[in-house]
C-alpha cells in the first residue's frame, strides 16, 4: 500500500476550525458572511486559499452542449490544503491543493433577498457530484442546487485538462504519490466533508440525507467512498464505474496496439462501422428479443469478424467495406480483450455491436489519449514514451506493472460489508455498448462483491445493465447502424435510489425511454434477472415485458480472468451483517 486517505489529521483540522459553532447558537449567516466571518470555518483558515463566496442570481451556465439554466444559489469556491511535503507524497515545498466548489440553495435569510428570487429552497439533503476522466477542474453543481440539494464538486487535487494524466509525474521522473492520492481519494472526501460542514453552518443543521451521484470517474469515486468511508453516504448512484483503474485504463490502449501490430495502421472507420453493424445484426438475431436493433446481452454473442472477410481474400463477405484477414484478426482481438501468451484473459474487450470508431472511441485513427497518458506518465514514467513500441506481448508486461504500481492506491476493493452495515444503499448501471469502459468489468466487480449470494447483495446494492447504451448514456452503436435504444436517465435512477433509501422501496427494474422517431420504453431489469416478452402486446411498450427472476448468471464464465491478473479480495456478502 502506498498511501491511503490522510484524512484523520485533515478532519481534525476542520473540526478545530468549526468547533466554536457547536458551543454556541449562532444566527444563520448570509452567503456573504460564510466568506467573511471566521466563525464559519473559511475566512482566516490557514488551510483555505483562493476563497470566493457569491450569492448568484438565476442564470445559465455555458457548456459545450448548450446553456444550462440554474436557479439562485450560494456558490463557494476555494482551495484546501491539509498536507504538504515528502511525508505526504509531494515534492519538497509542495502542498496539497484541492479545488472545491460547494453550491447551497439559499437559506431562510438569503431567500428573502431580491437576488434569490425564484430560488429553490434547501430540501435538507446534500448530493455530491462526481468528476470525469482525470478531472482537473471543479465542475458544475447546479444539477443538485436546481433540485434543492447542496451540491459539491472537486478538481481532485490538480488543475489541467481532464484528458491529461501528467500531474502524476514529477519533473525528475518519479511519481507524485501525493497528487495521485488526491486524485484517487482525498479530493472526493474533502468535497464531501466540506459540503456537510458548510450546510451545517449555513442552515444551522446537518443534512438529513447525504447522496453521491456520478458516472465514469464519478462512478469509481462513488464506489471508492462506499469502500473507504462507508458511513458518509445514505445512498450512492455510481454509473459506468471507472474502477479497476489499474487494469481498465491500461486495456483502453489494447485496440490501438492490436491494429498497429496486426495491420500496421488504424483500420478505416467505414470498415470498423461495417463489421460492427454486421455483428450487431447477427447478435440481435440470436438474442431473446430479435429484430429490435438491440443486443440484450452482448456476452452471449460469439460472432467472428472472420465472417466479414472479403471474398477476394478467401472470406465469405461481398460487402464493399469488408475486411482483410489481418483486419478481421485485429477486430476479433479488440472484442476479446488482452490475453497473455498462455491464453489467459488479462482484462476485457469492447462488446460486439459497440462503435469502435468515432468521437471518444478506442479504435479511432488516434490512440485513445487517456490510455496513452497512463502509459507515458504512470506506467513508464517517461513523457516521451511512444505507445507504438508496445506489442501484444509487452502490453501484458505493462499491465502487470500498472497493477503492481497502482492497485493499492486506485485499484478497487470489493469489500462493501461496512457500507452495508452502515445502512447504505447503492445503485450502479452500465451501458452494454459502452465505447470506453468495458461493461464486463462492472459484471466482474459486482460478482466479486456478492460471491454467488445475489439476494443478500441486492438488499443494499443493485446493478442495472442497459442494452444498447453507450458511455454514461446515448446509443453505443455506430450512427450508420440506424438503431436506437431506451436510454439511461440518471435522474430517474437517482429518484429510484432516493425512494429506496427514504421509503424502503427497492427497485427491481427501472423504465427507460427511447426518443422519437422510434419512441419506445423498456424495463431495465436488475441483474441477473432477464427481460422476457409477455408473448403479446406492443413490443415498444415496457408493459409488454416482465423481468424474470434469476438466481444465477448463466454467462458468468465469460467474466473469468487469469489468476495473475485478479486483484479481487473476494469479499463474501455476509448473510447476517449485524
Amino acid at each position: 500500500m502506498r498511501y491511503r486517505y490522510r484524512g484523520l489529521a485533515v478532519c481534525a483540522a476542520i473540526g478545530s476550525v468549526l468547533a466554536a459553532m457547536s458551543g454556541a447558537v449562532l444566527a444563520l449567516p448570509t452567503c456573504e458572511q460564510l466568506g467573511t466571518d471566521p466563525a464559519f470555518g473559511l475566512a482566516g483558515n490557514p488551510q483555505v486559499s483562493a476563497l470566493s463566496v457569491t450569492l448568484l442570481p438565476a442564470g445559465a451556465e455555458s457548456t459545450p452542449f448548450g446553456p444550462i439554466p440554474y436557479t439562485a444559489y450560494c456558490q463557494i469556491n476555494f482551495t484546501f490544503s491539509g498536507e504538504s511535503g515528502p511525508s505526504a507524497g509531494y515534492l519538497p515545498g509542495q502542498s496539497q491543493q484541492i479545488g472545491l466548489r460547494v453550491g447551497l440553495p439559499p437559506n431562510s435569510v438569503d431567500i428573502l433577498t431580491a437576488t434569490a428570487t425564484g430560488a429553490v429552497p434547501w430540501n435538507g439533503k446534500n448530493r455530491d457530484l462526481g468528476g470525469g476522466v482525470y478531472v482537473g477542474s471543479v465542475g458544475s453543481v447546479v444539477a443538485s442546487t436546481n433540485l434543492g440539494y447542496v451540491g459539491t464538486s472537486t478538481d481532485a487535487g490538480h488543475e489541467g485538462s481532464p484528458l491529461s494524466g501528467s500531474f502524476a509525474l514529477n519533473p525528475d521522473g518519479t511519481l507524485n504519490w501525493g497528487l495521485i492520492e488526491d486524485f484517487a481519494a482525498d479530493g472526493i472526501h474533502e468535497q464531501h466533508v466540506w459540503g456537510v460542514k458548510l450546510a451545517e453552518a449555513y442552515y444551522g443543521m446537518e443534512p438529513v440525507r447525504k447522496y453521491w451521484m456520478g458516472c465514469s470517474t464519478g462512478g469509481r469515486q462513488g464506489h471508492y467512498q462506499a469502500q473507504n468511508f462507508p458511513q458518509d453516504f445514505d445512498g450512492i448512484l455510481a454509473g459506468a464505474p471507472a474502477f479497476n483503474w489499474d487494469r481498465f485504463i491500461t486495456a483502453e490502449l489494447w485496440p490501438a496496439v492490436v491494429m498497429n501490430q496486426e495491420v500496421g495502421a488504424p483500420i478505416a472507420a467505414v470498415k470498423l462501422d461495417a463489421v460492427t453493424n454486421a455483428a450487431l445484426a447477427a447478435c440481435d438475431s440470436q438474442d431473446a428479443i430479435p429484430g429490435d436493433g438491440i443486443v440484450q446481452d452482448p456476452r452471449a454473442c460469439t460472432y467472428s469478424a472472420a465472417a466479414f472477410v472479403c471474398k477476394a481474400n478467401g472470406g465469405p463477405s461481398s460487402d464493399p467495406n469488408c475486411l482483410t484477414p489481418a483486419e478481421a484478426s485485429a477486430v476479433n482481438k479488440i472484442w476479446d480483450g488482452p490475453r497473455d501468451t498462455n491464453g489467459n484473459r488479462a482484462w476485457y474487450g469492447l462488446e460486439r455491436g459497440t462503435a469502435l470508431s468515432g468521437f471518444f472511441a478506442l479504435a479511432g485513427p488516434v490512440a485513445f489519449p487517456i490510455a496513452t497518458e497512463h502509459f507515458r506518465y504512470w506506467i513508464h514514467q517517461d513523457p516521451t514514451f511512444d505507445w507504438h513500441t508496445v506489442t501484444e506481448s509487452s502490453f501484458i508486461n505493462d499491465l502487470r506493472t500498472s497493477i503492481a504500481k497502482f492497485n493499492d492506491v486506485i485499484g478497487t476493493d470489493d469489500d462493501l460489508k461496512d457500507f452495508r452495515k452502515a445502512g447504505g444503499k447503492m445503485i450502479t448501471y452500465h451501458g452494454l455498448s459502452d465505447q470506453v469502459i468495458f461493461p464486463r468489468g462492472t459484471y466482474h466487480y459486482y460478482n466479486s462483491v456478492l460471491q454467488g449470494n445475489y439476494k443478500e447483495t441486492q438488499k443494499f446494492y443493485r446493478y442495472f445493465p442497459y442494452p444498447g447504451n453507450g458511455h454514461c448514456g446515448g446509443v453505443g452503436a455506430p450512427v450508420s447502424a440506424g438503431v436506437g435504444a431506451p436510454l439511461i436517465d440518471q435522474e430517474a435512477l437517482f429518484s429510484a435510489l432516493v425512494n429506496w433509501v427514504e421509503n424502503g422501496v427497492a427497485p427491481d427494474y427501472v423504465v427507460a425511454s427511447q426518443p422519437p422517431p422510434t419512441a419506445r420504453t423498456r424495463k431495465i431489469c436488475m441483474y441477473p434477472n432477464a427481460l422476457v416478452y409477455n408473448g403479446s402486446g406492443d413490443p415498444n411498450n415496457q408493459a409488454s415485458f416482465y423481468c424474470e427472476e434469476r438466481n444465477k448468471d448463466d454467462l458468468i464464465d465469460t467474466l473469468t480472468i487469469g489468476k495473475q491478473f485478479e486483484t479481487s479480495t473476494k469479499a463474501n456478502t455476509d448473510s447476517s451483517p449485524d
